[in-house]
């Protein structure tokens, strides 16, 4: 039985495949930008990051697979399942005016 005159309802032929991507024209929402490129039947997906006044406008509940971006303060972060809280994973540091070293010198 040759691959296309397969009836089984478990099986997936490429040629299915290629007719859906040709149609597919991609999607894009709040967070994420669906790009497909037909020629090369490729699917590319975007993150896009989430931009507020400041962190305490983030939602009480972050998404893993997404950056914040607090634009007062010029600082990225990523939600922490774990702890359940945001993590500054960036910075302008070009704002830091004084690093204090401790008791480095003794």
């Amino acid at each position: 039985m040759s691959e296309q005159n397969c009836n089984c309802e478990n099986c997936v032929h490429i040629e299915q495949f290629k007719t859906i991507t040709r149609s597919y024209e991609g999607t894009e929402n709040d967070v994420a930008e669906t790009v497909v490129d037909n020629d090369l039947r490729t699917v590319e997906v975007k993150l896009k990051p989430q931009q507020y006044a400041s962190k305490y406008a983030f939602p009480n509940r972050g998404d893993k697979a997404v950056v914040y971006m607090d634009t007062t303060e010029n600082r990225a972060y990523r939600w922490d399942e774990i702890t359940g809280t945001y993590i500054c994973i960036g910075a302008d540091y070009s704002q830091i005016k004084i690093i204090n070293g401790g008791n480095a010198n003794g």
